[in-house]
């Protein structure tokens, strides 16, 4: 998608926000979604999408939200020693739009909390937003950092990255798989989004799950220098 797909670069480019921002409203906004997530209970499986991104299942559900439409895009979004790593991205086209992007970066690098709060801060940063705000949360059960940003517009910008097969290793967390989550929907929307996603390894439907790493993939393990950030 031609104009959003810029997303990936340097932000999502749509009309339509989640309110004026500014210090106090940022605060305010990433306090209800802080809170939100801690509280809110699983929303109804009715309206529960699925998708398949980058071989991996993806599921959410948007509750009484309706109206929107999926689009799918594979675009250049990281590099690890020089080689392009593409995401594979599920826009959400609604009132205004949010972003599901996955990337698979084929061997384990270091999942640690300052990484993936780098790779919030440089994708809201490089959509422009000023006010930057970040918080360490839980999304699908694994750590993940929430951030937000006042867009040049006004609107705030949400983004979220997790790592769904985070493991630890020798005393070390590393992931292969991270996912990127961006909205300039509603507070409630957003909520529901970060709330209910999930992503699986086809395996897990017969059982199985991520699995160990090997002893030859832990000889992989990427240092965080050497991640070339989102």
């Amino acid at each position: 998608m031609t104009g959003l797909s810029v997303g990936l670069k340097i932000g999502l480019v749509v009309d339509g926000s989640l309110g004026s921002a500014g210090p106090a409203r940022g605060k305010a906004v990433i306090s209800a979604l802080v809170a939100f997530l801690a509280i809110l209970a699983p929303p109804a499986m009715a309206a529960e999408e699925t998708v398949t991104l980058g071989g991996y299942r993806v599921s959410f559900d948007l509750g009484n939200y309706t109206g929107y439409s999926l689009e799918f895009e594979l675009v250049p979004f990281a590099a690890v020693d020089g080689e392009e790593y593409p995401s594979s991205v599920c826009w959400i086209q609604g009132e205004r739009t949010m972003m599901i992007a996955i990337t698979d970066y084929g061997v384990p690098v270091e999942a640690t909390s300052s990484l993936t709060r780098r790779a919030v801060t440089l994708y809201l940063t490089n959509a422009e937003c000023k006010n930057l705000q970040t918080h360490e949360i839980a999304i699908d059960g694994k750590p993940a950092i929430l951030g937000l940003g006042e867009r040049p517009s006004g609107s705030i910008l949400v983004c979220a990255v997790f790592w769904p097969d985070i493991q630890e290793v020798d005393g070390v967390l590393v992931a292969q798989v991270d996912c990127t989550i961006a909205s300039e929907e509603s507070v409630e929307v957003t909520e529901r989004l970060l709330n209910s996603i999930k992503v699986r390894h086809p395996g897990e439907a017969e059982g199985g799950g991520w699995g160990a790493m090997s002893e030859s993939d832990r000889m992989e393990v990427r240092s965080e220098s050497d991640r070339i950030l989102l």
